[in-house]
């Protein structure tokens, strides 16, 4: 799997591990499966820069690997290294702490203008 942005027909960015599943006979895509799902959301910080929070899908619910149907997706995108390295932190971070938080996790990313 790989880190992809996959960015939905509502406008919606998230970022994840991404599979394709494809039917077997006909090759066509018919899913993307994805790992530890995070929403993107941008802001301006307050360097002038842009900003990035991550969060969850669905905080209430548990389940960290799902589906999403093709005709769904309508961009797949690499994640810049910055972006990407942050996106691994905060997964391994949630995945490997305990106690569990009960608060959902957002993250920031804090990219400055050049």
């Amino acid at each position: 799997m790989a880190v992809k942005i996959l960015i939905n027909n509502l406008g919606q960015h998230t970022i994840a591990e991404v599979k394709q599943v494809t039917n077997k006979e006909t090759e066509e895509i018919l899913a993307y499966w994805v790992t530890e799902p995070r929403l993107i959301s941008y802001r301006q910080a307050e360097s002038g820069g842009l900003a990035i929070d991550f969060t969850s899908p669905c905080p209430v619910g548990v389940t960290t690997e799902y589906a999403i149907r093709a005709d769904y997706i309508v961009s797949i995108l690499d994640a810049v290294n910055d972006v990407e390295q942050k996106y691994v932190d905060v997964v391994n971070s949630v995945t490997t702490a305990e106690p569990v938080a009960e608060e959902p996790v957002t993250e920031s990313v804090e990219e400055t203008a050049e």
